[in-house]
């Protein structure tokens, strides 16, 4: 669902995956791409690079996420010790 959204509306996608930084980053050159898609086709390709930095932040998001999980199956099964 997200990478649909992304392909459509990328700042959206990136505040879906709560990461605010690449977000501000993103809606600045999403929100610099539309009036630049009437000249030279300079703002559809802004918009392509707004398009996949929004891919690589959310699936950037879903390994986050798969890590955290599994380092607290680690500490979990170890007691919270880890060395």
């Amino acid at each position: 669902m997200r990478y649909l959204v992304a392909i459509f509306v990328p700042p959206l996608a990136i505040a879906m995956c709560k990461r605010w930084g690449h977000f501000v980053l993103n809606l600045v050159f999403f929100l610099l791409a539309i009036p630049m898609i009437a000249v030279l086709g300079i703002g559809v390709i802004m918009w392509l690079m707004c398009i996949a930095h929004a891919i690589a932040v959310c699936k950037m998001s879903s390994i986050d996420k798969r890590v955290n999980r599994i380092v607290g199956a680690i500490q979990n099964s170890q007691g919270g010790n880890v060395r």
